[in-house]
């Protein structure tokens, strides 16, 4: 990603800031099924964030065309501890397309098209590529699913309370954890 266009924080969120914006730059820090990475900047409950793509740009290919890291943590075949977002993606900042997140207010497992769902396996020290959606972990985009050819623009937008009305995990640390966005497809 080249830059970040807009960084709104739930007031409780304050994990990550510090090495905000550097912390979201360059390759996942992902910890595996066993534990989340806490390289990572913290949204909270009902905060969001746009990152920018320049060059290059994420392109409509065959398959997953980008990838969004978390840092969700478990065994995905009984569940993960999650912290969903929605996810957005636009050309030109104005005509938004968003991915079908199915969230029921109560925890279900797993919020089937929502980011940080999956746990990451990608981190420079094990060699692991990011861009490779069979072996990466986090969670993987297809553009076609929403229509678009390209994208310059990734909204994540936190969406705890969705997911789970009790959400338990706000706080300082608490709401969606934004660890890297990989393109797997560019023009």
């Amino acid at each position: 990603m080249d830059c970040v266009e807009l960084f709104d924080p739930a007031p409780e969120a304050s994990f990550g800031q510090d090495l905000y914006p550097a912390v979201i730059y360059g390759p996942p820090r992902g910890g595996g099924q066993g534990g989340g990475s806490l390289h990572v900047l913290s949204l909270g409950c009902g905060g969001a964030i746009t990152v920018f793509f320049d060059d290059p740009i994420i392109a409509d290919g065959p398959g997953p065309d980008f990838i969004v890291f978390e840092n969700a943590f478990g065994d995905p075949d009984e569940g993960t501890f999650t912290e969903p977002a929605r996810v957005s993606v636009s050309l030109d900042g104005v005509d938004w397309r968003e991915f079908p997140c199915q969230l029921d207010g109560q925890g279900s497992w797993p919020p089937l098209g929502c980011a940080g769902v999956m746990p990451v396996e990608s981190n420079p020290e094990n060699g692991v590529d990011p861009t490779d959606p069979d072996v990466a972990g986090g969670d993987a985009f297809d553009l076609a699913q929403v229509g678009l050819a390209a994208a310059r623009y990734v909204r994540l937008t936190d969406a705890a309370y969705e997911y789970d009305v009790d959400a338990p995990f706000c706080g300082a640390s608490g709401g969606f954890d934004l660890d890297a966005v990989a393109i797997v497809h560019s023009q």
